[in-house]
């Protein structure tokens, strides 16, 4: 099973492989067919392109620029813009530019101002009777819209108008005159375009202007009411913005300097709970007198004391001293309430200049606020203004603009090259026609070459063979054109003898070539009993069993040649002999083998006919007694050739061939198909066969088709073994 699906694997592989050789020998061998293909396509060709009506074609080209020529200088643009500028831009004018020049409108205009509504050639005589100039006019329009061809010349600014007609003359007038009608209609519509954009751009001019004074007005009017006709908006809110920094910063100031003078305040009222002569409120107001008076009450209270002890009460000087210290110490008492006065007359002034920066830090907020909105209001009267004046001068310049370029009657289009009256049809093309038709007749004649051949699954070389069996083939038998030729029993008999009658042939040097290679084959193993067999009847199979035996007795070898085809014998008759006694009768018992074996007159070459036909063919091979046939008749002959029957038509090949020590199969040239022979060998395969090689029959060897001429010299002359033999 491995082996069968490897061999598939290798056919399906080799249909797929192209064989250039094999497509050369496919042409050579059609030729005939593809050159009368050809032959044929090449004048069908040439009739067809003879009766065709001869057309000729003018071409007359214009420059076609994107803006016309600047004439007042590029800082004066046109109002009417061709080319949008960019490359994409000009791309889609110069398009809409041909669809202009092929379209009805232009051509209607063209046979219009020409006066060819009335031409005999484009409307003619049939066509223009009973119809009237409009229909006429029509006709000849759609006439020459049909000839109009445009396109641009790659990388240039050239169009280019063709005309086609059968008057060579007429195409050339068509397409100057059609030129002429789109130049004018192009000057024209500039012109009028330009005057329309002018009036649209007067009309326009009167609203502009009124809009600029009405927003004049405006502003002026809020900055009126608004007081700021002298200093703007802006200079104000600059103004406001610093004095609402400087008031700001100065409140800052004023609540922290109100903060420190309530902490002196509380500090000095503390203080004053406590002794004067103890109390730190002299210090915390800073007063340096108040100190000296603490300084000279202590001191003159220590003088007190002193004088106290040595004079006592009663003395007029320790009176003195007592009141003189009493007055000092209410003069600090004095001094201290002062102090607490000073402090809290500072934090009074404290909080009235926070309030009073606070109520201009208000005020001053409260202005900014109310000027927002006056400035917002302001800004966009100012906006609208100023887009209402330039609105303005936009206008009225290009209204100047306008005025400028409505007299310039210079064109974006010019003349390139005028039509001429062609020389040579441009249809039908003969050369190209005939080009054509031998490409596509080639074509055609190549496709049916191929295609015969591929219908023709036969065999017709080695190549064909090898990968669909995956067997050697072991020679090529040529076809004997001396041979004579027919059915006759005679003229049959004397092809079967051909090798032994003409020994030194190239049929029989070639038989002697597979003679070699199934000796080669049987190197390794012992092929003394050799099946020869085909895929189907009539396939040169028993001729080459005689070719093989003649050759192999030639060279020494006893062979016997055995007619197992016990349906359709033929090997008694190319050997005339009888076939009353022969292979049936062994196998049944009644006869010996002097009685059924037969001799020849080819030296060691013996055979045993079929003899009487039986009812059941297939089951005598498969008796006990067949096989002891064959292992006796080994005994007696060094080679035995089976003449079996055909593979796919009765099952006794293939009993033979498991029963032989190899099989050798016959293919007839150009005639064996390839999937009989395939199925042929699965067959084999099948019963497990030993498949020796391929023989391919009735091979012309003068045909340089499949490349046997170098096969046929090879053979040409007669080998010294090929003499011998002789």
């Amino acid at each position: 099973m491995n082996q069968s699906a490897s061999l598939e694997q290798a056919m399906e592989a080799d249909e797929r492989f192209i064989d250039f050789r094999h497509v050369v020998r496919t042409i050579v061998k059609r030729k005939w067919i593809i050159a009368a293909v050809v032959v044929a396509g090449v004048t069908l060709a040439v009739v067809y392109t003879l009766r065709q009506e001869k057309i000729y074609e003018a071409a007359a080209s214009v420059v076609i620029n994107p803006q016309a020529p600047q004439v007042f200088g590029a800082e004066v643009q046109e109002v009417v813009q061709l080319g949008a500028g960019g490359l994409l831009g000009n791309a889609e004018y110069y398009n809409t530019q041909i669809e202009i020049i092929v379209g009805y409108d232009l051509a209607k205009e063209t046979i219009s101002r020409h006066g060819l509504a009335n031409h005999s050639v484009l409307v003619p005589p049939d066509v223009a009777e009973g119809k009237g100039a409009a229909e006429r006019l029509d006709f000849a329009a759609r006439t020459l819209q049909d000839a109009l061809t445009a396109a641009m010349v790659e990388e240039s600014r050239i169009v280019q108008v063709r005309v086609r007609h059968p008057d060579p003359a007429l195409a050339r007038d068509l397409a100057n005159k059609h030129v002429d009608t789109y130049m004018a209609r192009n000057l024209a519509s500039r012109s009028q375009d330009t005057g329309a954009a002018a009036r649209i751009l007067s009309s326009e001019l009167d609203g502009a202007e009124k809009r600029v004074r009405e927003s004049e007005e405006k502003l002026y009017a809020f900055k009126r009411d608004n007081q700021i006709l002298s200093v703007s908006l802006e200079d104000k809110l600059a103004q406001l913005a610093a004095d609402l920094g400087r008031y700001s910063t100065a409140l800052s100031d004023a609540r922290i300097k109100r903060i420190d003078v309530a902490n002196l305040r509380r500090q000095a009222q503390a203080a004053m709970a406590s002794d004067v002569l103890e109390s730190p409120i002299f210090a915390l107001v800073g007063n340096s007198s108040a100190e000296a008076l603490k300084g000279l009450y202590v001191q003159e209270k220590q003088e007190f004391v002193d004088r106290a002890e040595e004079l006592g009460p009663r003395n007029p000087e320790y009176a003195a001293q007592k009141k003189k210290v009493d007055e000092l110490y209410a003069a600090l008492q004095r001094e201290a309430r002062l102090a607490l006065r000073e402090v809290e007359q500072r934090h009074a002034m404290a909080i009235a200049s926070e309030k009073e920066f606070e109520a201009e830090v208000a005020r001053l907020t409260t202005q900014s606020f109310e000027l927002g909105p006056k400035i917002m209001e302001y800004n966009r009267l100012k906006r609208q203004g100023q887009a209402d004046e330039d609105n303005y001068k936009l206008v009225i310049g290009r209204l100047k603009t306008s005025e400028l370029t409505r007299g310039n009657d210079l064109n974006n289009i010019a003349w390139h090259e005028h039509a001429r009256t062609p020389a040579e049809p441009v249809h039908p093309r003969i050369a190209l026609n005939i080009a054509l038709a031998g490409l596509l007749s080639l074509a055609l004649g190549l496709l049916a070459a191929f295609g015969i051949e591929y219908m023709d699954r036969t065999i017709k070389t080695a190549e064909d063979v090898e990968p669909i069996l995956g067997a050697p083939v072991l020679g090529l038998i040529p076809m004997v054109s001396e041979a004579p030729s027919g059915t006759g029993p005679e003229i049959v008999r004397d092809r079967d003898l051909y090798v032994f009658q003409h020994p030194s042939s190239r049929a029989a040097e070639c038989c002697r070539a597979i003679r070699t290679n199934i000796l080669f084959s049987g190197a390794d193993r012992e092929l003394r009993v050799l099946t020869i067999t085909s895929p189907n009847p009539k396939e040169g199979k028993t001729t080459s069993v005689i070719y093989l035996g003649t050759t192999m007795a030639q060279s020494g070898q006893r062979v016997l040649l055995v007619d197992t085809d016990m349906r359709k014998p033929r090997l008694h008759q190319s050997m005339r002999i009888s076939r009353e006694r022969g292979l049936s009768n062994l196998i049944v018992g009644n006869a010996s083998f002097e009685e059924a074996i037969a001799s020849t007159g080819v030296p060691n070459l013996d055979v045993l006919p079929c003899g009487p036909t039986p009812p059941n063919p297939a089951e005598l091979l498969l008796t006990q007694r067949f096989q002891q046939l064959i292992a006796e008749l080994r005994g007696r002959y060094e080679r035995i050739i089976l003449d079996s029957p055909p593979l796919l038509a009765v099952a006794d090949a293939a009993v033979l061939g498991r029963l032989s020590d190899g099989v050798i199969m016959i293919a007839k040239s150009h005639e064996t198909n390839r999937d009989d022979v395939a199925r042929a060998g699965r067959q084999l395969r099948d019963v497990q066969a030993p498949l020796v090689g391929v023989v391919i029959n009735s091979l012309d060897l003068s045909s340089r088709t499949y490349g046997y001429a170098g096969y046929a010299y090879a053979y040409g002359e007669p080998t010294a073994s090929a003499k011998a033999e002789a």
